[in-house]
């Protein structure tokens, strides 16, 4: 069961959160983009292109850090040196990716605000990875992520509403606040969440706007306004608008290291894909 502390620390962090966007417009394109520490470039979209560091509590692009590694391996170490030996891009810390060492480093990160340390936390509690597990410390260090502003943390605690988790009443209505406070802070995965249920509900409008709004970022998502499109409920000029700022969003995102470690990527995809395969016919 929630406590009755958490309960009144929910309330109190959506109405605080509401008064601070209410001036906010909640279609209006996501301007803010947190930037890479080494290149500086916008962080691309996808979770799998950006690494957390839970050395210093950085993230970095997925372009940084394959070109590091090729630095790495050029002056001479050896491959089973760089995978045993990871150093972060940025501080040049030996990387901590998992288990009890990882949670030590998110602790002290915690200790520094960091609110990204408070949702990796609040995951490591949901999954049990390194602690015990526990929805109650999940859902509290969500809390504490989105009490530091982090737009995401507000999404995920929609999730507890949605489902009723922990003692709270299942309340959709609460959680499609806690998701436009989410939306209006520059969440993409919020906009998404807002575009399945009003798309679910039939208010096709409202979906194609947060649709827009996720096109503007240059996230993949996009993709379901080409779906609208065929359906007309979106004309072609409208398309062609709005996949033009996808585009001019994602070329902002875009470089020659990053393209390197896409496609690296896909040849370890690939060549994995074959061994799962030669090995299946054996």
């Amino acid at each position: 069961m929630a406590t009755l502390e958490l309960e009144a620390r929910l309330n109190n962090l959506l109405s605080t959160a509401q008064v601070e966007t209410k001036d906010i417009d909640l279609f209006a394109p996501i301007e803010e983009k947190e930037e890479c520490p080494i290149c500086l470039l916008p962080l691309p979209t996808k979770n799998k292109e950006t690494h957390f560091m839970s050395c210093c509590g950085k993230y970095v692009c997925n372009g940084c850090t394959y070109r590091e590694a090729l630095n790495d391996l050029k002056s001479g170490k050896s491959k089973h040196t760089l995978i045993n030996e990871r150093k972060c891009a940025f501080c040049r810390q030996p990387c901590i990716l998992s288990g009890t060492k990882q949670i030590k480093s998110l602790r002290k990160l915690m200790k520094k605000k960091n609110p990204e340390a408070f949702m990796m936390m609040a995951a490591a509690y949901r999954s049990g990875d390194g602690v015990f597990q526990s929805d109650t410390k999940s859902l509290e260090m969500s809390i504490q992520a989105a009490e530091l502003g982090h737009a995401n943390a507000f999404a995920v605690i929609a999730i507890y509403h949605i489902n009723g988790t922990l003692g709270l009443e299942q309340n959709i209505s609460k959680a499609l606040e806690y998701q436009e406070v989410a939306a209006k802070k520059g969440s993409i995965g919020a906009h998404y969440d807002l575009a399945i249920r009003h798309r679910r509900y039939g208010n096709i409008e409202l979906c194609i706007k947060h649709l827009k709004v996720i096109a503007s970022a240059g996230d993949q998502k996009s993709n379901s306004l080409m779906d609208a499109y065929k359906e007309k409920l979106l004309s072609k000029e409208d398309l062609a608008k709005t996949l033009r700022a996808c585009q001019a969003s994602q070329n902002e995102m875009n470089s020659k290291d990053r393209n390197d470690a896409r496609a690296a990527d896909a040849r370890a995809t690939e060549s994995n894909t074959s061994t799962d395969i030669d090995r299946n016919n054996v």
